[in-house]
């Protein structure tokens, strides 16, 4: 079981390695290179340039006049989801008046110390917590969501949050805004992101394949156990 997690773990940090190295380098290793002026961000493709994320997004602050629309959240592992589809479920407010409004193709962002951004492919409404983007039409959006995603960024975003301390700082509008994105040609995002489809699409494969043989086992020594304190087992007998 432990050898399998650690595969596991591979296989995450693997994907996230290959992510961040085609949304910061591009598909090209050989592709000339230049400083970008940000120190953290360090070098980028020669051809590519720098945007000032208000330039690429722009808030939605629409709420829900009735609070009739479908309740979603926001998961690490499975990004815009029904509400009821939510694993751990907390205290849900009486009340949908007032939360935000998601449109499908929207950016849902939690502010908070998770800092996750995703794409809902739903329409209903977040908590008011939340921030909404739309795009303003001069960026392919999941190539902005996976490299907000990178490590590199979401340590800048929480260098950038403002707040009283872990779990409680969050990364207001304002402040996302006046940051930069690394920012290649459109039709070089699109190739990013077909390629980031392709190549997670085989890792996810092959996590999904590890988590079913990890909950097997979990189920089959859970039993074991079960059966050896019921005394359906003898173990006496079985090693005699």
């Amino acid at each position: 079981m432990p050898e399998r997690e650690r595969e596991l773990q591979t296989l995450n940090e693997l994907k996230q390695a290959e992510i961040a190295s085609v949304v910061t380098r591009g598909l090209n290793p050989n592709v000339p290179m230049k400083d970008s002026g940000i120190p953290w961000i360090g070098q980028i493709p020669a051809h590519w340039t720098m945007m000032r994320i208000k330039n690429l997004l722009e808030e939605s602050k629409v709420k829900s006049i009735d609070g009739h629309e479908q309740s979603l959240s926001l998961s690490k592992s499975a990004g815009v989801i029904p509400y009821e589809e939510k694993e751990n479920r907390t205290m849900q407010s009486a009340s949908l008046v007032g939360a935000k409004v998601v449109q499908r193709g929207d950016v849902v962002f939690n502010r908070f110390k998770a800092r996750l951004f995703a794409i809902s492919n739903y329409d209903g409404v977040v908590s008011p917590d939340y921030a909404v983007y739309k795009g303003k039409g001069r960026a392919n959006l999941n190539y902005l969501v996976s490299l907000f995603g990178t490590e590199m960024y979401r340590a800048a975003f929480d260098r950038k949050a403002s707040g009283i301390g872990d779990g409680f700082s969050r990364l207001y509008t304002a402040d996302l805004f006046s940051m930069y994105a690394i920012f290649p040609p459109i039709e070089e995002q699109n190739e990013i992101v077909k390629y980031i489809v392709s190549k997670t699409n085989k890792i996810d494969s092959m996590i999904e394949a590890l988590n079913a043989e990890i909950d097997f086992l979990t189920e089959y020594k859970q039993r074991l156990i079960s059966d050896i304190v019921t005394g359906q087992l003898n173990v006496q007998d079985e090693t005699a």
